[in-house]
């Protein structure tokens, strides 16, 4: 058995002082009484919160060398991830039954340790069948379908909203990377990555799925303004740290390790994710942790995507300390939402019987962001130089120390369960 005593608990609804107390896994009490265990963490004058459930992440295997799930796993842990939702753009792409099945051997060799895990599924213009086997209304085996209506690394385009809509009413639940790549496509002479992806792209590409309110669930990935999560009012929406706290000046600072998709956006579009986010606007909050290694970066026409896995937390932790948010409000969008939008059995929630994943945060731990310290596989940051308070110190993995101060420790997680 593992206690935790005298922390500040933090759920998404409320703060309060209490002893937690895991057997097995699982939360056994949630007490005043300090009961005996084997292990014993004081967390007194720290922060007690539900592991991190992070929707959105791209470790890249199998197939690509910018991560991968050993590096990737640590750079959760260590920065309060217990559980996290990879995408399917992998090489080759996670498109059948049995590339997902091989995906997951893959996961489950991996060294430990391993983060908690659930995997994405993509969609083809052919493959519908497959999406009702794999990530149907019954028994799924993947968190949802994943539609990119615009071109990314290693594309999965889909362009037809007639096979868009068929998907939505097949799936549990459809993720849709909204950008319209007739209006990309449009704007391709532009002078900067920016400009070649307007916002208008964005709305574009969410009013054309309108038409598909009550067809199923629809998840919106990386909103990046206020108008675009207005008009994807009807949906479930997601932001990103990168889109909260970055802006397009940095292009001008770092060139193509500011080239993400949808593009960094102007500090007016940055500040109104914000207004977005405390009028209730946002559900979640998803790293979109897509590394490139620096050589890619360096090219003249380099990828998108950046590292985020081990920085998100700081960076909400320091808003919500800085009272621009709620800690309870960071739990909701961090932990709470994410487990319930999928369906992640015991996740994201600190209550009896859920699973004993918690982490430790040090409120008054203030330092600055950078590569040397962070374990990603790329080893660069954009957010390299940021001045950050309140950092994981513990991570706890279904009841077992996964990560401590520093050290990882050898803790296995397992793929999550999903709920129908």
């Amino acid at each position: 058995m593992l206690l935790i005593k005298n922390g500040i608990i933090v759920t998404h609804k409320e703060i309060f002082n209490a002893n937690i107390l895991i057997n097995k896994g699982k939360i056994l009490k949630i007490t005043k009484e300090e009961p005996k265990a084997d292990i014993i963490i004081n967390a007194e004058g720290k922060l007690v919160l539900p592991g991190i459930v992070d929707p959105h992440v791209h470790f890249r295997q199998p197939g690509l060398s910018s991560e991968n799930w050993e590096s990737g796993s640590k750079s959760a842990i260590a920065g309060g991830v217990t559980t996290v939702l990879d995408m399917p753009n992998n090489n080759p792409p996670t498109t059948t039954l049995e590339r997902l099945l091989e995906k997951k051997a893959l996961i489950n060799n991996t060294k430990p340790p391993l983060v908690n895990y659930g995997l994405h599924f993509g969609v083809t213009e052919n493959n519908l069948e497959e999406i009702e086997k794999v990530v149907g209304k019954r028994n799924p085996l993947a968190a949802s379908a994943k539609i990119f209506m615009a071109s990314s690394t290693l594309g999965l385009l889909i362009k037809d909203i007639k096979i868009i809509g068929k998907v939505i009413e097949k799936a549990r639940i459809v993720s849709i990377h909204a950008e319209d790549e007739e209006i990309i496509e449009k704007f391709s002479d532009m002078p900067t990555h920016n400009l070649k992806r307007p916002k208008i792209a964005a709305i574009s590409a969410i009013n054309k799925l309108i038409q598909f309110i009550n067809k199923g669930k629809i998840y919106i990935l990386h909103i990046t303004s206020i108008e675009e999560a207005e008009a994807a009012s009807p949906f479930y929406k997601e932001a990103t740290p990168h889109h909260l706290f970055l802006n397009e000046e940095l292009l001008n600072k770092i060139g193509n390790y500011a080239k993400v998709n949808p593009p960094l956006r102007s500090e007016e579009d940055r500040k109104s994710l914000w207004i977005a986010l405390k009028k209730g606007l946002i559900d979640c909050i998803g790293s979109d942790h897509a590394p490139h290694l620096k050589e890619e970066k360096e090219k003249e026409n380099a990828p998108s995507g950046m590292p985020g896995v081990e920085t998100s937390l700081p960076l909400m932790m320091n808003a919500a300390l800085k009272k621009e948010i709620s800690l309870e409000k960071v739990v909701e969008l961090m932990c709470y939402n994410p487990a319930k939008i999928f369906g992640i059995k015991g996740k994201g929630v600190i209550e009896v019987g859920a699973d004993g994943d918690i982490i430790i945060v040090d409120k008054n731990l203030e330092k600055k962001v950078t590569a040397d310290d962070l374990h990603y596989k790329c080893k660069w940051t954009p957010y390299e130089g940021m001045l950050l308070k309140g950092w994981p110190i513990i991570t706890i993995i279904e009841g077992e120390i996964a990560y401590k101060e520093g050290e990882f420790f050898p803790i296995k997680g397992k793929e999550v369960i999903y709920e129908n």
